[in-house]
This record gives C-alpha cells, sequence and structure tokens, in this order.
C-alpha cells in the first residue's frame, strides 16, 4: 500500500512524498494563530459536543494501528466535503473553514487510556496535519507522539503540526483519554491541486476501506489495486458537484 501510495502521489510534487520537515511551528502560519487564538471557545465548544447526545465516534477503520481499538474519531469535513448536520455543533469551525479554505478536514479524535496507535504513514505532503490539543492527561514520557525519532507532546489550547507523510505513532498511558482535534490544510504551493488532492486522497481512503471489509481485493494484484483506485478516483469526481453543494453521502474517515 506504501508503494502504491507514492506512486499515486508523485506527480504532486518533484520531491519524494514524505521529504519534509517533522514538525512545523504555528507562527507560520495566519490560520494556526487564528485557530490558537479561539482555542478557549473552541475547546468549550468541542467539550459539549463531545458530552452531548449527537456525539456518536466512531472506532478508526484501519484495522492492526491499535491494539486495543481505543482510536475514535468523529468528523466535521473529510477532504473538501462537509459533514452539515456535524458542523451546526461547531459554529467556531465554520468561521474558520469560511476564513481559510485551506482547511479541507476536521475531527475530533480520541485515543482511550492504555492506547497505542503504531507506527505508520500518512497520505501525503501536500498538506500540514494540526493537532489541537483539548483535554491532554498528562505529557511525556505517559503521553506523546513521535514523528521519525522526534518526540513531542500535546498540550491543551496549542497547535501540534507535523508532516503527515513521515512516519509517526502515538501513545498514551495515562489512565483518562486524550482528545485532540484533528485538521488538514493544504500546503500554498498545493493550492491550485486542492481539488485533485482531497479526492486523490479520499480514493485512497475508500480503497483502504475496502481492503478491511473484502480481504479478497487486498490479495489481488496491485495492477488491479491501481484500476480500482481509479475508478474511485473517476466516481468521486463525478459525485464532487453534488458532494461539494450537499454534503457528504455517505461517511468514511
Amino acid at each position: 500500500m506504501e508503494q502504491l501510495k507514492e506512486e499515486w502521489f508523485a506527480y504532486f510534487s518533484s520531491e519524494h512524498y514524505s521529504d519534509s520537515p517533522n514538525f512545523y511551528s504555528s507562527e507560520c502560519f495566519d490560520w494556526a494563530k487564528a485557530i490558537e487564538a479561539n482555542s478557549d471557545e473552541i475547546a468549550t465548544e468541542i467539550t459539549r459536543i463531545i458530552n452531548s447526545e449527537d456525539f456518536t465516534p466512531k472506532g478508526y477503520f484501519i484495522k492492526g494501528l491499535t491494539e486495543k481499538s481505543g482510536w475514535k474519531t468523529f468528523s466535521f469535513i473529510t477532504w473538501g466535503i462537509r459533514i452539515n448536520k456535524a458542523l451546526t455543533l461547531t459554529p467556531v469551525f465554520n468561521n474558520s473553514l469560511a476564513q481559510f479554505p485551506e482547511i479541507v478536514s476536521i475531527s475530533i479524535n480520541i485515543l482511550e487510556a492504555g492506547e497505542k496507535i503504531k507506527a505508520h504513514h500518512g497520505d501525503s505532503n501536500t498538506f500540514y496535519r494540526c493537532h489541537l490539543g483539548i483535554d491532554i492527561p498528562e505529557g511525556l514520557p505517559k503521553c506523546g507522539f513521535r514523528v521519525n525519532n522526534q518526540d513531542a507532546e500535546w498540550k491543551n489550547n496549542q497547535l501540534l503540526i507535523f508532516n503527515d507523510a513521515n512516519k509517526h505513532e502515538a501513545w498514551n498511558l495515562s489512565d483518562k483519554k486524550r482528545v485532540i482535534v484533528v485538521f488538514d490544510v493544504i500546503r500554498s504551493e498545493y493550492k491550485y491541486k486542492k481539488k485533485a488532492i482531497c479526492l486523490k486522497i479520499r480514493s485512497f481512503l475508500i480503497l483502504q476501506l475496502l481492503f478491511e471489509q473484502y480481504s479478497f481485493i487486498k490479495k489481488m494484484p496491485k495492477w488491479i489495486h491501481k484500476i480500482i483506485n481509479s475508478t474511485i478516483f473517476i466516481l468521486l469526481f463525478l459525485l464532487y458537484p453534488y458532494q461539494k453543494k450537499h454534503g457528504v453521502i455517505k461517511k468514511h474517515n
């Protein structure tokens, strides 16, 4: 799967898809400063959502990345497509979306006590992945995050911005759950390819979902995987105008 990712994303950049720094400073980006400036309001909003009846987080769909299935997400926008019912719960992030169209995905991310997320690669270096600390039970060494060999810790109301394409892992060895907001921001040099990037990543997510649900597909030759992925991409492209106007048809992580 990693090789397939590299091949498909090669045309987005002259660099190798994971040749970027591990972490970035929030001081470098206007959108990051705006998010941190409103972090108290966001934390209040997210806490209210978590405690509401409408909060129904789902376990992360790729099996084997955690030991106890204690990694859960609740999405508001998925790669450029809004989840309208969820977004009505978060006016602060709705305002951020209007100000910063480069933000293409937002979700609540929960890591239960005693859980680890195994080392894995993300999809592309064409975006910044951002973690905003909402409820961080402890710092390092019990609760932390690693990109390649560089460790970091989450802090409440602060952003952790990193390169999702580099190998990364997370752990929460405390006795309380860790809550963050995850959002993705298209890098400025790729802003004119935002739609293609979002469609490509969504097509990969659906392909991986098919792998998890139908093991025989995963066992097929790679050339068939490429055909399936291309077909998904075309279908998403055709559905894009409708979904952009009306929101997501079927949620996926």
